[in-house]
């Protein structure tokens, strides 16, 4: 078993920044007493060292701090991210913060502003953090073993993040002025959080929540080829819930459909559907509405399942939600725990698939943002990729709506054009 542990040049950019590459590489075998550090591109090397070796290595098995933040330097190399280690048995990754190394981390405070920092900062100071990141490494796990769920998730979205997104000349003006040094041959760089509590990634860097653009932020964003397509599931969350309680919902849409039974109009319908959803299921609604009638029998059977043998199984890659991780947890907080999980996992093989079905293409997959899929769309491909993509996408029976636009707040519904 190795560790590896990257140095880039600049420890506030984005791996991919064309600015930022891989300056030091820390390598240590699991009972070796020293680290050795491999000098790539740091002046106080003597010669650049290469990372070939490990580039072409089918056979060890190699733990490392960030597994996406490597992927497009080591893309058949085998890695695994040891804050999932920590957070499969746990639901927390592995937190480097209390690291403490009085010159670093001065350093790191005092000139964040300064291009690559780290080729500064001497050689022997790196080296002794690593050491110390090593250690906390080392002890936070027991065996390593690779997972479905981890290959698979990172490979989702480390692809997404290595297309960047292209921003506009004013995004500055836009978001604010911290956002510049971020820019890399006009694109910004988004950076998924894997490792949260429910699993559902969260998505900031560089001062930008990507999961959370208003309108005018998102003018800030333009298509490197023609156009932005986005595909956004319609009624999302209930159709992954019928899914799990084994209820047929039919294309038309569902806030109309629950709407007569709650003798309401579609907007009342929508709002009593999720206020019964993450309030509790009353008997009226029960006896009344078969749809709520069944979920109120999951949620009290997933949590008989969790009290008795203290774990659930999410329902795709069946990673286990462990009783002594959740010290506040309720029946309805399992709930949501189990959709967001099931709305991820479902995902993941989604935009995996459509990684596959692009890889010749020249429209490229840029953003996700758990209901919704935003691509950069190239006019060569044509309107049948985006048909291609739609049925992906809809493969579940989870129905799309798709917008097409010049930037990604000001688009035009296109959904009646790819039926």
């Amino acid at each position: 078993m190795v560790i590896l542990i990257p140095i880039f040049s600049d420890a506030f950019l984005h791996p991919l920044h064309k600015d930022n590459n891989l300056s030091l590489l820390y390598i240590r075998h699991i009972g070796d007493n020293e680290g050795k550090m491999i000098c790539v591109n740091h002046p106080d090397c003597i010669e650049s060292e290469s990372v070939d070796t490990i580039k072409n290595d089918s056979i060890n098995l190699y733990v490392v701090p960030d597994a996406k933040s490597l992927k497009h330097i080591f893309p058949n190399t085998r890695i695994i991210d040891v804050k999932y280690l920590n957070w499969k048995d746990k639901n927390i990754p592995l937190q480097f913060e209390d690291i403490s190394l009085n010159a670093y981390d001065f350093l790191h405070s005092k000139y964040y502003n300064v291009n690559k920092l780290n080729e500064i900062i001497p050689f022997t100071k790196h080296k002794e953090y690593c050491d110390r990141v090593f250690e906390k490494m080392r002890d936070s796990f027991d065996t390593v073993y690779e997972s479905k769920y981890h290959s698979d998730v990172i490979n989702a979205f480390s692809l997404i993040e290595k297309e960047g997104i292209k921003v506009t000349e004013n995004v500055c003006e836009i978001f604010d002025e911290r956002v510049r040094r971020h820019i890399s041959e006009s694109k910004l760089y988004s950076q998924y959080n894997l490792w949260t509590s429910t699993g559902r990634p969260s998505n900031s860097f560089g001062n930008i929540n990507f999961a959370a653009l208003t309108p005018e932020h998102k003018k800030a964003f333009i298509p490197e080829n023609n156009f932005f397509v986005e595909f956004d599931f319609d009624a999302y969350h209930l159709r992954l819930i019928a899914d799990l309680v084994d209820y047929k919902f039919k294309k038309e849409s569902v806030h109309n459909y629950l709407a007569k039974y709650y003798e309401c109009d579609y907007k009342e319908s929508k709002a009593k559907s999720f206020k019964l959803l993450y309030g509790g299921v009353d008997k009226e609604t029960r006896e009344k509405v078969p749809f709520f009638d069944k979920v109120y029998k999951y949620i009290n059977s997933k949590w008989l399942e969790f009290n008795g043998n203290k774990y659930v199984k999410t329902d795709i890659y069946s990673r286990k939600l462990q009783f002594n991780n959740y010290a506040s947890m309720n029946k309805t907080k399992l709930f949501n725990y189990l959709i967001q999980a099931y709305e991820t996992e479902s995902n993941i093989q989604k935009i995996n698939k459509l990684h596959i079905y692009l890889k010749d293409k020249k429209s490229n997959l840029v953003l996700y943002c758990y209901d919704s899929f935003l691509f950069d769309f190239h006019k060569e491909d044509g309107v049948e990729t985006l048909k291609d993509i739609k049925n992906i996408l809809e493969q579940d029976k989870h129905y799309t709506k798709s917008k097409m636009g010049l930037n990604y707040s000001e688009m035009v519904e296109i959904t009646e054009r790819l039926q």
